[in-house]
């Protein structure tokens, strides 16, 4: 360091301390009696201050979830009166209903018939409701009302204005907006015309303020739902896991990746200090700590390809009713990265509008009560069916690798199966004598009902493991695990188990029962020479800004769950006998694709229509995406082929004519 340089540093450092000191001596010596006055007078509060949540991408950068700019309606209840505070509400709620827009109402009660009552699919928050108010499981919606009517003093209103202002007052505790220093959001997002006016009026009614906010917006609210989850306020349970690190009034990944993934998506609350005199009057306000945005989650689905899944499962549920599947109205899809697992789309139907269900209270009722669709169920994952034939190329493989069979030998298909005394497995066909290659290209029941016999359900289940079926496919939400036929099952639900039903598993009926995502994990082990990763949606986290990466699922060092045991050739057998099946089989309207691929359908035996089911590998040559589609009571064939045509025409875009 030259002398010059640190002259000037050593001249800065006096005159900082020049000025310190005097500042002490005007604390301490010269005003120290004011300074003592006002503190006696004054207290200091600390209030945290909420960070912007981090967005989630998909693969390529597009928003799922991101933040957009929009305004809401808050009370400051320090500049209210407490014997107006009901009024000032009440005030404010009326005008936001004229303006034809939507207050935060969570309260599970309505006016019916002159009488208080709970409404119906709100068992949860009428729980929350008399726990939070310490009454008993079995009082009445009048009794609540009663008991907060009393708590809030709004016993000279009307009955719906009652309801009103408890409605409020009650969520002000529910979110820790109940101190006169915090804050509470009535409103949010609200409408451009809602904003003018209230902003307008908010210059005669104290404590109403109208507030810039960062609102979560869904791109587009149907494309991921069941994946990309929502985010809420904490319950009373959640408050009391995580209340040491948060705030009451703190919104909360509360499904899906938003819930998953909370804590990158969180960010880190800041901290601000407010100075009030002792009859409640803030006069000072500084920001200790400034809040960090969270972090920006990038998913592995590919929007494109989730939207082509999405639009084709519902025109071919739509294209199998008008064929005569009348029960035919729900389904799955799910495609997969051969190369690392990672999941390039997951999707259900039907879907729901994450945007609806955030801003719309009667939404979640609405979708809860469809008892026949349930679409809240995350049919890729959580979904499970039977696979039907889709299941014949791991029996292949295991029948292969044990030594039960070989690749020239024929077994004789006369239409039946009846090994068993009183029992007959029907084929779609009579093949005569048929080696394996052709069984798979042409579905013979008779065949893989023999190498079931030969296997035994034990072996079969051993083997279904290591290509991922029966067992969890490591994805970070929650999954089914599905269930494998066998002995273990039938004991574990009290069931006799029949040797013949080691050849009804073979064939994928049986108590199977597999998810969309087992079936596409098991599909990409075959393709990619029987090694089983874990299956995974998140590709990466980088910071807000997207600067820096914070953690990484490598693609080019995908983590190792289990070995399929079979070696390189018994998997080229079956591959070969996958790609006769697009050749010469069941799936002859894949012959002509601009891809090769190899592939295997189904069918499963169920109530009403059979599932459709159908499960495939593309490039041949050079695997880079498996996929399975499932559509339940589907009855045709096609349907789930078309389903997997426009996904992998999305997919492979670039290289296809559509």
């Amino acid at each position: 360091m030259d002398k010059k340089r640190y002259a000037f540093l050593l001249i800065g450092f006096i005159l900082v301390l020049i000025l310190y000191v005097s500042r002490l001596i005007d604390w301490q010596i010269i005003n120290v009696e004011e300074y003592k006055e006002r503190a006696k007078k004054s207290n200091a509060y600390s209030i945290r201050t909420d960070a912007v949540r981090g967005e989630i991408l998909d693969v390529n950068g597009v928003g799922m979830a991101v933040n957009d700019t929009g305004y809401r309606v808050v009370i400051d209840r320090m500049e209210i009166d407490r014997e107006n505070e009901n009024k000032v509400l009440l005030t404010v709620v009326n005008m936001i209903e004229k303006l034809e827009d939507t207050w935060i109402d969570v309260l599970p009660i309505e006016i019916k018939d002159g009488k208080f009552e709970f409404k119906d699919d709100r068992k949860s928050q009428i729980t929350s409701l008399k726990r939070s108010l310490k009454l008993d499981s079995d009082a009445s919606a009048e009794d609540c009302m009663k008991c907060m009517i009393e708590k809030f003093g709004c016993q000279d209103y009307t009955m719906a204005e009652q309801r009103i202002i408890s409605s409020v007052r009650y969520n002000m505790l529910k979110t820790g907006s109940n101190s006169r220093i915090t804050p509470y959001i009535i409103a949010d997002d609200v409408k451009q015309k809602t904003m003018s006016v209230l902003s307008e009026l908010s210059v005669n009614i104290a404590g109403l303020k109208i507030e810039p906010s960062v609102v979560r917006k869904y791109v587009p609210g149907t494309l991921a739902p069941h994946i990309i989850g929502y985010t809420g306020a904490m319950s009373g349970d959640e408050y009391e896991k995580l209340k040491d690190n948060y705030s009451m009034a703190e919104t909360i990944g509360k499904s899906g990746i938003e819930g998953i993934m909370q804590e990158y998506l969180r960010g880190k609350p800041g901290k601000r200090i407010i100075q009030m005199s002792k009859n409640g009057t803030m006069f000072g306000m500084a920001e200790k700590e400034n809040a960090v945005p969270g972090n920006s989650v990038y998913l592995t689905i590919d929007s494109k390809v989730q939207e082509a899944a999405n639009r084709s499962l519902k025109e071919n549920v739509e294209q199998a009713q008008k064929l005569g599947a009348d029960d035919c109205k729900c389904g799955a899809a799910v495609m997969l990265s051969v190369k690392d697992f990672s999941i390039i789309a997951a999707a259900t139907y039907p879907t729901y509008d994450l945007n609806e269900f955030m801003n719309n209270s009667e939404y979640y009722p609405q979708l809860a009560s469809d008892k026949e669709t349930q679409p809240l169920l995350n049919r890729a994952i959580n979904g499970a069916f039977a696979p039907g034939s889709i299941y014949k190329p791991l029996i292949s493989c295991a029948a292969l690798q044990e030594g039960l069979v070989s690749q020239d030998e024929t077994i004789l298909c006369n239409g039946g199966f009846r090994y068993y005394k009183g029992y007959t497995l029907r084929c779609m066909g009579v093949h005569g004598n048929i080696k394996l290659e052709n069984a798979l290209a042409k579905s013979c029941n008779v065949y893989f009902a023999e190498l079931g016999r030969r296997l035994g359900a034990d072996v079969i289940a051993n083997y279904a493991r290591n290509f991922g079926i029966g067992v969890k496919t490591g994805v970070e939400l929650y999954e089914s695990t599905g269930i494998l036929a066998g002995p273990e099952h039938s004991k574990k639900v009290g069931s006799k188990w029949y040797e013949s039903g080691s050849s009804q598993a073979a064939i994928g009926q049986s108590d199977n029962m597999f998810t969309p995502l087992q079936l596409a994990t098991y599909t990409a082990t075959i393709a990619n020479g029987g090694h089983r990763y874990k299956t995974h949606l998140i590709r990466k986290v980088m910071d807000y800004k997207k600067e820096n990466v914070i953690m990484e699922n490598n693609p080019d060092n995908p983590e190792l769950l289990s070995e399929a045991g079979v070696s390189e050739e018994n998997l080229n057998i079956v591959k070969s006998g996958m790609r006769n099946v697009v050749l010469s089989g069941t799936a002859t309207n894949f012959r002509n694709y601009p891809i090769a691929l190899a592939a295997k359908t189904g069918t499963a035996q169920n109530s009403g229509n059979d599932h459709t089911t159908f499960i495939c590998y593309a490039p041949y040559e050079n695997p880079e995406v498996a996929l399975c589609v499932v559509v339940e009571h589907g009855k045709y064939g096609n349907v789930s082929k078309n389903v997997a045509k426009d996904m992998m025409d999305a997919y492979f875009s670039n290289n296809v004519s559509n």
